[in-house]
């Protein structure tokens, strides 16, 4: 434990404390009991042997909406209400919590588009990237997709007839996917590259009791949170690789600009190309500063989702081998030309693997003034009163849980692609782009990159279950835990998918 921060939380607990002594808006809803006043519930949420069960179990207890302490009596929600869901998504008056927040100006830049508040500025740029994820847009990628794809089979050759972790390979190809959409570069800086896979290891291996405490001071007193963080090693870290980042972009955008301006570049279809060639309307217009401001947004974030997707998704076909020989049957009936969207079994696994495996599973969200959240079934509360709606205030933090057991189903802690195939998946007003799911959220903060990630995984997918078969070995434990995002690990902790790969004779 990192007994500095420790110490400084815990100078903030009388002033915290003080603050707390208001009455909770929140104190009527039902919830579990908290087994510690200075942890509350977030142990239990966010440090369990498998990151769910808690969760799952008090969803069937407490309904979609219920209260939960987070540290230092400092109360909570946690939502899977869908109306409640798609307010707060789409409302100007949630933010992310001061951690999230934090990290993400350190990591992507205070001017990216995942950093800014919303307004006018955050408008602008959404709408000026949207030019390179278009669903037209996105397919020109597909034969890059495939080539990168080709690579990370070949490289897996070497490992047939061994159990390998396939966690760094997926994250080397995810990577060159991010640059080559960023870009039209398949090969980065190797210092970049090195800095950029050690990311997660290094700086989110899950919040200590120390960053708990931190976050919950953090909620009430910003400025006091702001300061702390700039004692935090993982943070400078994040600074050093966001810096890296944009230095390269900006390189890169300048080599771009001198190659337009000269008329001896093959224009391509990267985002950077894209923004510089049609910047035709002054309200979509980007600086070069903007431009490259957003460099590790998409680098980063652009490839550490879609890589621990597909190692998700590779484990579970790992488990299911009956599913894996139909899927690749499937696949094998497709040849040349692919038209992926066209692979029923396919994308229906893709949707499962998202569903189940959502990489931000529990979102954070501080309410930036008093609202009032719908709900679509109402709750009862403590003092037996029927609502339909949750009155919160200004600093309020509420949790979106995205696995919801009423719209799946009673199976919906299993995992089972067929729910897709068989019509019985709920039909009701969208929440998120893909698929009715929340992995690439909604509403004007969607993914800009939601279309660009579906089709590097349909891609990555289809070329290594052709090729080789994955199995589990015996006695495997795959830990599902959550950092700042969810995450496969082993048992000492570490980002790990051990699989055993052979060849598929069938494609020999």
């Amino acid at each position: 434990m990192d007994y500095t921060l420790t110490v400084a939380a815990l100078i903030g607990v009388f002033v915290l404390f003080t603050a707390l002594r208001r009455r909770s808006s929140l104190r009527t809803v039902p919830g579990p009991i908290s087994p510690s006043w200075i942890f509350g519930h977030m142990l239990e949420l966010m440090d369990s042997p498998m990151y769910g069960e808690n969760e799952s179990a008090w969803q069937k207890m407490y309904g979609t909406v219920y209260r939960v302490r987070g540290c230092l009596g400092q109360e909570r929600l946690v939502i899977s209400d869908p109306v409640a869901l798609q307010y707060i998504i789409k409302s100007a008056n949630f933010h992310h919590a001061q951690r999230k927040d934090a990290t993400n100006v350190a990591l992507y830049g205070a001017k990216s588009v995942t950093s800014l508040r919303g307004g006018q500025e955050h408008r602008r740029l959404r709408a000026a990237l949207s030019v390179g994820f278009t669903a037209t847009a996105v397919s020109e990628y597909q034969a890059v997709l495939e080539r990168i794809a080709r690579r990370a089979s070949n490289e897996l050759e070497a490992d047939c007839g061994k159990a390998i972790n396939v966690c760094p390979l997926l994250a080397s190809a995810a990577l060159s996917a991010a640059s080559e959409l960023t870009f039209g570069v398949e090969e980065l800086d190797k210092d970049l590259v090195g800095d950029i896979l050690k990311i997660r290891p290094r700086s989110w291996p899950g919040q200590s009791k120390s960053e708990m405490l931190i976050d919950s001071i953090g909620a009430r007193f910003p400025i006091f949170f702001r300061a702390a963080t700039l004692y935090l090693r993982s943070f400078n870290f994040l600074r050093k690789v966001q810096v890296h980042a944009t230095q390269v972009g900006r390189q890169i955008l300048l080599e771009k600009i001198a190659a337009i301006e000269s008329g001896t570049v093959d224009l391509g279809h990267d985002l950077f190309t894209k923004l510089l060639t049609n910047n035709s309307s002054s309200k979509r217009k980007l600086t070069d500063d903007e431009i490259t401001e957003q460099t590790s947004v998409f680098l980063v974030a652009g490839h550490e989702t879609t890589a621990t997707t597909l190692a998700f998704g590779l484990l579970e076909l790992g488990r299911n081998p009956e599913f894996q020989q139909k899927l690749r049957e499937e696949l094998n009936s497709h040849q040349g030309d692919v038209v992926y969207d066209n692979l029923p079994l396919l994308n229906a696994f893709i949707k499962e693997v998202l569903r189940v495996y959502p990489a931000a599973a529990l979102r954070e969200r501080v309410a930036l003034k008093d609202e009032i959240i719908p709900l679509s079934e109402g709750l009862v509360t403590t003092t037996g009163q029927r609502i339909t709606q949750i009155s919160i205030r200004k600093g309020d933090l509420v949790m979106l849980a995205l696995a919801l057991q009423s719209f799946w189903g009673d199976d919906a802690d299993s995992f089972n692609p067929y729910r897709w195939i068989d019509g019985k998946i709920h039909v009701g007003e969208a929440i998120g782009p893909y698929a009715n799911l929340l992995s690439f959220l909604g509403g004007p903060r969607v993914c800009p990159g939601w279309r660009f990630a579906i089709l590097e995984m349909q891609v990555i997918l289809a070329e290594l279950i052709r090729k080789f078969s994955f199995t589990l070995p015996a006695n495997e434990i795959v830990r599902v835990k959550l950092s700042n995002t969810l995450q496969p690990t082993d048992s000492s902790g570490q980002k790990c998918v051990c699989l055993y790969v052979a060849w598929n004779l069938e494609h020999v």
